[in-house]
């Protein structure tokens, strides 16, 4: 093979990523550059078979414990896939590379999906079955360390596929970074500007015994499973990509969970650690956007737009699921629900849960702690309610002894007064901790001549401490017996209300104006407490 100064571009990207993970590597000075056409016999036609070139390269790199793959512009089709009769055909793996670069030059790969995929493997004393066949994964990566994965589309064809009833998963990845035995290894990995779609189970999943995987400008959707798939790690970033309509793949349909990102520790306590998120867009997935389990441990999640399939008026069971421990929400825009508990992802330890500075647009409950009693801090978010709400349910929905709800502003849209007068559309029960959070009604137009004496009445009863509670001059809110109630001028309402982001209901990407927005009502909010306690 070639030795070559070509793509010294890309090892100076990899000598910066590497020194980021604080570990410097040692390049040799005879890094074998390969080319996937002239070293591999490839061919960028889009219809011949690619598969042997693919392999032949990941052997031969293997076999050199790394190297550079050079994957030439243009559109590259793999049509072998496992369960082809007198084929030995297997996922292409990179194992054992230390320093290893796969530049894709914006290049697509393919993946044969025109077949059925066929029962064939069934887990002891459970009904359903798995695909395993039919199937093979681009980019396999066991015990490598040091890796560039970057500029490339992966197409998964499972809007060509269909399978037999009763196959509920099965394999079927774009990047699949696999350490399958204890000694296998694989950090310091970054995967930059690859797309994944269109795959059988999961755009891309991570199950490390290593530390140091990021993820940045990476674009995960339509796929059947998860867009990502986190199982096992430490130290995992996810930046500035996107998850979206997870679920979407034509006749296939989808396997649950169906989430945009599933952080799930599928190996035991301490598997799966430290974890963020970060300016990344989770949208119209089928399931949650976004999850994180109860053994998971130190997720945050910050600075993210989230929007369930329906724009914010399902139930937070399709919007965002936190149930990690050590972790945090924050400084993202929702038009989705928040789960904080479920009765199989109870904790009730020291960990507290932080859900914060959010802005949270729902039709439906905002946000879910029930009486599951998880330890939680919801402090500093505004709760937006959506046109047209769900008339029967709960605004916000919380009913825990261990949840501390400080300093959040609620606000209530008109059409849920008008339309169900007397209902009560908050629930704040039962909570340790209830201190200056502001309820106001946004829309309402009935003159108060017209108006019944309760439409809008937060419940805070059994909360333990309750004070500096802050509401609109007016009959619309009733005037609960609260210790230290306060009620606003209609000027300081409408200073607050005035602002874009309580009519900004259909937005659809990330706007950092709505945060310094809430930052700037979060201002104002503390000083009319202020002033109030002054008086």
């Amino acid at each position: 093979m070639r030795k070559t100064k070509m793509l010294c571009t890309h090892l100076g990207m990899v000598i910066i990523f590497l020194a980021g993970c604080r570990q410097q590597p040692v390049f040799s000075q005879k890094v074998v550059i390969y080319d996937l056409v002239k070293d591999f016999n490839a061919i960028a036609d889009d219809k011949t078979d690619n598969y042997a070139a693919f392999v032949k390269a990941a052997e031969v790199i293997s076999g050199a414990g790394g190297g550079i793959l050079n994957i030439p512009k243009g559109k590259y089709f793999i049509a072998s896939y496992k369960g082809i009769k007198g084929a030995n055909i297997g996922d292409i793996v990179f194992r054992n590379c230390n320093n290893l670069s796969i530049i894709g030059n914006n290049s697509v790969i393919r993946v044969n999906g025109h077949f059925t995929r066929n029962r064939d493997y069934q887990l002891p004393g459970l009904s359903f079955n798995y695909a395993y066949n039919n199937t093979v994964c681009p980019f396999k990566l066991t015990n490598c360390k040091n890796v560039l994965l970057k500029d490339i589309s992966l197409y998964g064809e499972v809007d060509k596929m269909k399978k037999e009833q009763g196959v509920v998963e099965g394999e079927s990845f774009g990047v699949f970074i696999s350490d399958d035995e204890p000694t296998d290894v694989s950090s310091r990995i970054l995967l930059e500007n690859v797309r994944a779609h269109h795959f059988a189970s999961d755009g891309i999943l991570i199950k490390s015994n290593g530390e140091n995987i990021v993820l940045k400008n990476c674009n995960s959707s339509f796929n059947a499973r998860q867009g990502l798939s986190v199982v096992k790690g430490s130290k995992i970033k996810v930046l500035h990509s996107v998850f979206d309509s997870t679920g979407k793949t034509g006749a296939y349909g989808w396997h649950p969970p169906g989430a945009g990102i599933d952080i799930e520790n599928e190996f035991g306590a301490g598997k799966l650690n430290d974890v963020l998120i970060s300016n990344c867009t989770l949208r119209g997935n089928a399931g949650f956007q976004v999850v994180t389990t109860l053994s998971s441990n130190k997720v945050v999640i910050d600075s993210c737009f989230i929007a369930d399939a329906s724009g914010g008026y399902s139930e937070a069971l399709n919007g965002v699921g936190m149930y990690s421990l050590n972790s945090r929400l924050s400084n993202s825009i929702l038009l989705a629900g928040i789960q904080v508990d479920l009765n199989d992802q109870v904790y009730k330890g020291p960990e507290i849960q932080e859900i914060s500075k959010n802005i949270v647009y729902s039709g439906n409950r905002g946000i879910v702690s029930a009486d599951y009693a998880r330890p939680v801090n919801i402090t500093d978010n505004i709760f937006i309610m959506l046109p047209k709400p769900k008339l029967d349910e709960y605004f916000p929905y919380i009913q825990n002894y261990n949840c501390v709800y400080n300093r959040n502003m609620v606000v209530v849209h008109a059409d849920r007064l008008v339309n169900d007068a007397n209902q009560v559309t908050a629930l704040v029960q039962g909570a340790k901790e209830v201190k200056e959070d502001f309820w106001l009604v946004n829309g309402y137009t009935i003159p108060p001549e017209k108006q019944r004496t309760v439409y809008f009445l937060p419940a805070t009863n059994g909360s333990k401490i309750v004070t500096d509670q802050f509401f609109g001059a007016s009959d619309v809110v009733a005037r609960y017996n609260y210790n230290k109630t306060h009620f606003l001028l209609p000027g300081q309402v409408n200073t607050i209300l005035n602002n874009e982001i309580f009519s900004a209901y259909k937005q659809t990407t990330f706007n950092q104006g709505y945060l310094k927005q809430a930052s700037e009502i979060r201002k104002k909010m503390a000083a009319i407490v202020a002033e109030a306690k002054s008086k």
